[in-house]
């Protein structure tokens, strides 16, 4: 195989993190839905009535908010980890 440039097996640090922050927004998407899709289906079940908007929506980002954290989280952790592993 003439011609073709061989890469290393280990990544380099910035792109090793900027594939953790990519894999982070995809899972940000997911889990972001995800809070969403269950707030909304707790509010339904937890704010019942005819005055009840505004609470179905608290819930509803409360879920949606919980989804944030825990991608940021899980994102943070995963580049802290990186980072220790780097030296």
């Amino acid at each position: 195989m003439t011609g073709q440039s061989t890469t290393s097996s280990n990544p380099s640090s910035e792109q090793l993190i900027s594939n953790i922050i990519r894999e982070g927004s995809e899972r940000g998407i997911i889990y972001v839905s995800a809070g969403l899709l269950v707030g909304g289906l707790a509010s339904i079940v937890l704010a019942r009535g005819g005055g009840a908007g505004g609470a179905r929506k608290a819930i509803t980002m409360f879920g949606a908010g919980v989804g944030t954290g825990a991608a940021w989280t899980r994102c943070s952790v995963d580049i802290e980890n990186a980072t220790k592993n780097m030296s």
